[in-house]
């Protein structure tokens, strides 16, 4: 069931936990809303439950006006990150509660398939002491989907669960979701989280949606600083826009750049920049640039991914190396500190306008590319964006 907010808003005395604010949720789909502590998801999904009467504004679920509805009355259930679970009821007798409590006498055939669903068969006359957190999790989502609900809401349903139970349990949400087909709010602080299990992502700051879409979208476009820092790592360096041109040339496209990306000279319009401190010259694709308002001459903040650069070993002056293609970005560097992420090698490199981040994943790694050593930072034009340079660079990085 589609889910349709109009201008909804909450105030709580002189604080405004969540400014006017339209949001659609789309039908039948895993829809997250992520932001930090205070950022007002929590308040927007308790008033989709009926838990807060909003100040102003409309709540749809389909055509259906709910927003004066009493909680029992909406086709909507809840699951807290407290599961909340009766400890005197096995496992089946707390999934069929809701169902008992509405006079249901059968329950049987509903329990052994919510069970099937959550694959708790084997656990159904076990308490919830004797459960795991993941499996405690479980059942809270089988007693709440054995109601049949349109839409379920999840608030913070992993927070409690460690990091890796928490990752299984990511996919399995994302399992059940599908296997039902009913839509799914699910709210989160976890940026990993989001973007894992969601077919689309509300990124909320002040009370407000500060940017809407598919994970990846809001990931590869970040429309302000906010999104850029608080979905992932980027580095943004301070720039001076030379043009919104269509280019005139530019370098033969990358053996084998595909992945979906433009081609290495941009499809259309490219923007050109020169690095304040530097006049080191860069190049991105029209489409990325968040900064239209920005006339030729003024500033903007140029954003790269980490893992989008790659390092190549210089000397001293900074002699680029043969191997480095052409066509791509580049800056020369400094390697500061080099540390071990398993998966990744974590570089910190010093250019001459700003310290950039660098993740290099763990194959055949250079020895060479340790601290002290002089290197080329390059990476293709198309994994390049831009945002207005008013806006605070570091915006986003305290939310973490």
């Amino acid at each position: 069931m589609t889910i349709t907010l109009s201008g909804i808003s909450k105030t709580f005395g002189d604080v405004t936990a969540v400014q006017p604010l339209d949001l659609t949720v789309p039908e039948g789909t895993f829809f997250a809303l992520l932001g930090a502590s205070g950022c007002g998801k929590t308040t927007t999904l308790r008033m989709i439950a009926g838990l807060e009467e909003p100040t102003s504004g409309s709540i749809l679920l389909g055509d259906e006006d709910i927003t004066r509805l009493p909680p029992h009355k909406r086709p909507v259930n809840t699951v807290f990150q407290n599961y909340a679970l009766f400890p005197h009821l096995d496992v089946a007798e707390n999934i069929a509660f809701g169902l008992r409590r509405r006079g249901v006498k059968s329950v049987r055939k509903q329990v052994a398939e919510m069970l099937d669903l959550v694959q708790l068969g084997d656990m159904a006359r076990r308490r919830p002491r004797q459960l795991s957190g993941g499996q405690q999790q479980r059942v809270a989502l089988a007693r709440a989907l054995i109601n049949r609900p349109q839409v379920l809401l999840l608030d913070e349903p992993l927070g409690a669960l460690d990091l890796k139970l928490r990752r299984q349990m990511q996919l399995e949400l994302k399992r059940i979701q599908t296997e039902v087909g009913i839509t799914f709010v699910h709210v989160t602080h976890d940026q990993e989280e989001a973007m894992t299990m969601a077919d689309g992502v509300a990124v909320m700051h002040g009370g407000r949606v500060v940017q809407l879409g598919p994970p990846a979208e809001l990931y590869e476009n970040p429309r302000s600083t906010f999104v850029a820092n608080f979905l992932g790592t980027s580095n943004l360096i301070e720039a001076e826009l030379l043009s919104g041109a269509p280019a005139s040339g530019g370098a033969a496209p990358e053996a084998g750049a595909g992945n979906g990306a433009p081609d290495e000279a941009g499809d259309g319009a490219e923007v050109r920049v020169k690095v304040v401190e530097t006049g080191d010259p860069l190049r991105l694709p029209a489409a990325r640039c968040s900064a239209e308002s920005v006339p030729p001459g003024g500033r903007v903040l140029v954003g790269v991914r980490p893992e989008k650069i790659s390092l190549a070993r210089t000397d001293e002056a900074g002699t680029v190396p043969p191997e480095v293609p052409d066509g791509r970005n580049r800056l020369t560097g400094r390697i500061r500190d080099a540390s071990y992420l398993g998966v990744s090698w974590q570089y910190l490199v010093e250019t001459p306008t700003c310290e950039l981040t660098v993740y290099e994943q763990n194959v055949e790694r250079d020895s060479r590319l340790a601290p002290g050593a002089h290197v080329v930072l390059h990476w293709r034009p198309a994994h390049t964006f831009a945002l207005d340079a008013d806006q605070d660079a570091h915006a986003g990085e305290e939310a973490l």
